[in-house]
């Protein structure tokens, strides 16, 4: 099934308009855009040799592994006063970037995004940039897309002690 131009830009303005209300801190407005049977995981990522090339993102644990009800207790919190870690709030940017899109049989479709985030707290020049791959499957509920799933793949590896040893005695 191929998707029409004004399908795809419907899509793509929907991804840009989730992007702008995270940068924006409209974590409410942003959680209502979830189906309430979604799914919003990130593996870790472990750097192995091109033999173990399947074996490189966990999918047993990551980083998070959570579901609206979880998505909806982190975005409540945020609103407290012990939310220490974002008082002031961080100052985000967004990029997301090579939409591509796959219609699935089932009126569901699914994304595939890069997304690059830029992330400075407080007063200090340092900053955080993050670079992913995201994996998004969207609906629409009501006349509106919401999102099913997403994983993010990280490009940037985690290594365990005994695995860096390994690679390290090559």
């Amino acid at each position: 099934m191929s998707v029409t131009d004004s399908l795809f830009r419907e899509i793509e303005a929907f991804i840009y308009h989730e992007a702008e209300l995270l940068d924006n801190h409209q974590h409410n407005e942003w959680l209502d855009l979830w189906d309430e049977q979604a799914s919003y995981r990130m593996p870790v990522r472990v750097t192995h040799t091109k033999r173990q090339k399947d074996q490189e993102f966990q999918e047993k644990f990551g980083h998070f592994d959570e579901t609206k009800e979880m998505l909806g207790m982190r975005v409540k919190r945020l609103s407290t006063s012990t939310a220490w870690a974002e008082e002031p709030q961080s100052r985000t940017r967004h990029f997301v970037s090579n939409l591509r899109i796959n219609a699935l049989d089932n009126g569901q479709y699914e994304l595939k995004t890069n997304l690059m985030l830029y992330r400075n707290r407080l007063d200090d020049a340092g900053h955080d940039l993050l670079s992913a791959e995201r994996h998004d499957v969207i609906h629409q509920v009501g006349g509106e897309w919401r999102l099913l799933k997403r994983t993010i793949y990280m490009d940037q590896a985690t290594r365990s002690e005994e695995h860096t040893s390994e690679l390290q005695s090559r």
